[in-house]
This record gives C-alpha cells, structure tokens and sequence, in this order.
C-alpha cells in the first residue's frame, strides 16, 4: 500500500492518523495557488479597467497587471492560508475522501474569488470617483441635472462590470485550482509534517514548542507590523522632499524608530522596550488622527483636514495593531509580578495568518505610498500629499 504523505487530501486515501507532530504550513501548495490567483484576477481587474475605468488608470495596461499583481500577492496567500486552515479543522491535518479533496479545493477557489472581489470592488469604487470628478469638470456649466445622469450612468456601469468581474473571477479561481493541483501531481496539501532532527534532545523540542507560543507570536505580529511602517514611512520620504522637508525628516527618524523597535521585539524585549514601541505607535497615530479631522496647527496646510490615502490607513492600522499588542503585553507581565508567563500554543497555520495578514496590509500601504503604483492619483489628477503618512 502507498503510503499517503502528510497533509495530503487524496481521493485513494481510506484514512490517515493524524501526525504526532503538530502541522506546520503547506507553503509548496499555498504559494503557487496564491501565485496563479493574483496574477489571472489581476489580469481580468486591469482588463475591466480598461472597459470602464477611469482614463488616468488605464495606461500600460500590462505593466498595470503586473505591478497590481505582484502587490496583491500577499492577499492571496492570506485567503489560501485560510481556506486551508479551515479545511485542517473540517478534515484534520490528512484529509481524505473526495468529499475533503473537492471541498478544500472549493474553498481555497472561494476564499481567493473573495480576496479578488474585494479588491475588484475597491478598485472600482476609486474609478468612480475620478470619473464623478471627471465629469463634474467637464459639466460645470451644465445643468446639476445632466451631471447626476452621468453619474447614474457611471455608477450603473461599474455596478454591471462587477457583478461580470465576479463571475469570471469565481470561474477563473476554479480553473486555476484544478490546473495547479493537476500540476502537482493531484495532491492538495492542507498541512504538513514539520522535520526533525532526529538528534534532537528532548529538553530542546520542548523549548522549540515554549517558542511557538501566543507571547511569541504577539512579538513577531508587532515587529513585521513595525517593518511595515517603517516602509510605508521611507516610502513617502521623497513625495514630501518638495512639499515639506520637516515632514520628510520627521519620517526618516520615525521609520529608524520602528526598524530599530521590530529588531528589539524579535527578542525578548523587557518593560522599558515595550513602553517606547506603544510610544513610537502611539505618537504617529495621534497625529494622523488629528491631521484627518481638524487639521494640523503647522505645517504648508494647517487647520486643512487632509483627505485619507491607503498608505496612511495601512501605516495607521499596523501601528494600532503594534499599540494594542505592546499595552497588552505589558500588563500581562505586570499582573504577573515576576512570574512566569504562562504560554498558549498557537497552531502554525493561525500563526501564518496574523503575520501573513500584516504583511499584506504593509504591502498595500507600500503599494499606495509609491506615486503611480496603482494610479493612486487625488481627484484633481495629482498625486496626494499628506504630513502624516
């Protein structure tokens, strides 16, 4: 009999025990499939642009595809980590049956059509709104009539290639699985078994679990979060060089702040470290608050709220995210009084989720930090310039 490998959901499978060890993340499947999505969906979301989009987002249409995929990238690997996460809970590490085979290959084409619809769904939102501009331009002597025709017209149209842009996503999604499993040799792994020395003392595998617990998850969230403002915050550094260079500096020391903090939550940071992180997130946060809602009392723009961009709700969200993680940590270890902490294991797969999940949220905030990357040009057709983020 041929032994089944670990984590495979097979159609020839009778059954499988569970592995003693606990499943790590399939990444051999989950990176080609995430690969295969981004890039087909990208595909259709740059052609439905290109139909009914705004005329400032559909030039080069193919490096278009290829940068909106590339970034999108991370987005897809969260929907497939999450689809097999939920097909580990439904059929256990070895799934078998055809029943596990095609119920996990329909939820990773599920969870990947709703990561593409979402986006779809953005994108297109954002189309409207520089059309509405558009035309509110082009008509301003017109009567207000005629402009909300268009508009009716327009929303209408992007309403009718979304609901289209779905279909073919949904179709493309399950075609793509079906091919790249076909690829694989008709596997579809939903875990796999991580490898051991076999060497390994018993002393050491012990400590290698204390280090997959919840405290050591909550460090690793927070300082690729930090890394991820830090990027956003070096990237927006030359958009302001010619606007405000005080801002520019402030982002420059802000960015250094956050590299250095993630580098000190990789180990084991003790009360002090985690009061300056809640700072070094707590300080920009603020700012961005007060920049979005009354304005800031200096700066080229004072006492102007300044209109909200992906980069500074991306940077804004990683830095809540390394906040809450820092206060509670720090109280953990505080109602502790010295003790030891008290450890939960987290599984690999919810591991690779949170930290997947900020990945994908910095790339975003990346993506729309670049001037151009994704058209992310203001309603009068330039680019947006903030002071905070």
């Amino acid at each position: 009999m041929t032994a089944v490998p670990a984590g495979t959901a097979s159609w020839s499978s009778a059954g499988a025990e569970a592995p003693a060890a606990r499943p790590a993340v399939p990444w051999l499947t989950v990176i080609p499939l995430a690969a295969m999505m981004s890039f087909a969906d990208g595909f259709w979301m740059v052609s439905l642009r290109g139909a009914v989009g705004a005329i400032e987002r559909t030039q080069e249409p193919f490096i278009s595809w290829l940068r909106e995929s590339t970034v999108l990238l991370p987005v897809f690997v969260l929907a497939v980590i999450a689809a097999v996460t939920l097909s580990m809970r439904w059929f256990g590490p070895v799934p078998a049956g055809r029943k596990a085979f095609f119920t996990t290959a329909l939820l990773i084409a599920a969870a990947g059509t709703l990561a593409g619809a979402l986006t779809l769904a953005a994108s297109q939102a954002w189309d409207y709104v520089l059309q509405h501009d558009l035309m509110s331009h082009l008509h301003h002597s017109n009567s207000a009539q005629s402009v909300d025709q268009l508009d009716q017209s327009s929303l209408g149209l992007q309403l009718a290639a979304f609901g289209y842009g779905v279909g073919l996503l949904l179709v493309s999604n399950v075609v793509v699985t079906g091919w790249t499993v076909a690829i694989r040799g008709g596997r579809l792994d939903v875990s796999r078994r991580p490898k051991a020395s076999p060497g390994r003392a018993p002393r050491r595998a012990r400590a290698d679990r204390e280090r997959t617990g919840t405290t050591d998850l909550r460090l690793t969230l927070a300082a690729v979060a930090l890394f991820g403002c830090a990027a956003i915050h070096l990237a927006v550094i030359p958009d302001h060089l010619n606007h405000w260079v005080v801002a520019s500096a402030f982002f420059l020391t802000l960015a250094m702040a956050e590299t250095a903090g993630g580098a000190l939550l990789l180990g084991r940071p003790g009360q002090n470290v985690l009061v300056a992180i809640a700072a070094a997130s707590a300080v920009p946060l603020a700012l961005w608050v007060w920049s979005r809602t009354s304005g800031l009392p200096f700066g080229p723009n004072s006492n102007v709220p300044e209109p909200f961009g992906l980069a500074d709700i991306a940077a804004s969200l990683l830095e809540l995210g390394t906040l809450v993680i820092a206060v509670v940590i720090f109280r953990a270890r505080r109602r502790a009084n010295g003790e030891p902490e008290r450890r939960t294991t987290a599984s690999a797969h919810l591991r690779a989720l949170a930290v997947v999940g900020a990945i994908a949220i910095g790339s975003l905030g990346l993506a729309g930090a670049v001037p151009g990357l994704l058209g992310n040009v203001d309603t009068s057709g330039n680019t947006t310039h903030s002071t905070t983020h």
